[in-house]
């Protein structure tokens, strides 16, 4: 008996372990009381994604062979991500003094994303902001400029952290 309870607390335990990082209303970390009792609670593959993404900058620089490749990416981003239901879309193109722009086409809902290049010495340095509509979300805003700044430097895209509005 002692046996079977010692095996029912270990597979509690591991359940816990692959719990969210932070215990959801309804999770098992919650009704076991994962907390409480000082159990690690493991964080989840989209959490460990969504603090990469946000732990990108925003503001960067690229040589200038690697230029080309982030441009492309800017562009490919653009038409493809902000609305797939309507890709291919046409991004606007800006030119402020040396700077260069992109954005996506203004909503209603949704988001707007802006790029600007400009010319440094050995390279580009890239900015790219998130602008949120009226019913779309701050934080989202942030993880998508994020997202957005890490794919055009890295070429690494999240696309499941990609959400429209609800």
């Amino acid at each position: 008996m002692k046996a079977s309870s010692l095996v029912s607390l270990s597979l509690l335990v591991s359940l816990c372990a692959c719990s969210l990082g932070s215990s959801e209303k309804g999770s098992i970390a919650d009704m076991v009381g994962a907390s409480q009792h000082g159990l690690e609670v493991a964080a989840t593959p989209e959490d460990l994604a969504r603090a990469e993404v946000l732990s990108s900058p925003t503001d960067f620089e690229v040589t200038i062979d690697q230029d080309r490749y982030a441009w492309e990416r800017t562009h490919l981003f653009l038409e493809s991500y902000v609305d797939p239901a309507k890709a291919p879309i046409r991004p606007i193109t800006k030119v402020v003094g040396s700077r260069w722009g992109l954005a996506s086409p203004p909503v209603q809902a949704g988001y707007v994303y802006e790029v600007w290049r400009e010319a440094v010495p050995n390279g580009f340095r890239y900015s790219v902001r998130c602008v949120p509509g009226p019913q779309a979300s701050k934080q989202q805003a942030a993880l998508n400029a994020a997202n957005l700044a890490r794919f055009i430097r890295d070429g690494k895209l999240e696309v499941s952290l990609l959400s429209e509005p609800h």
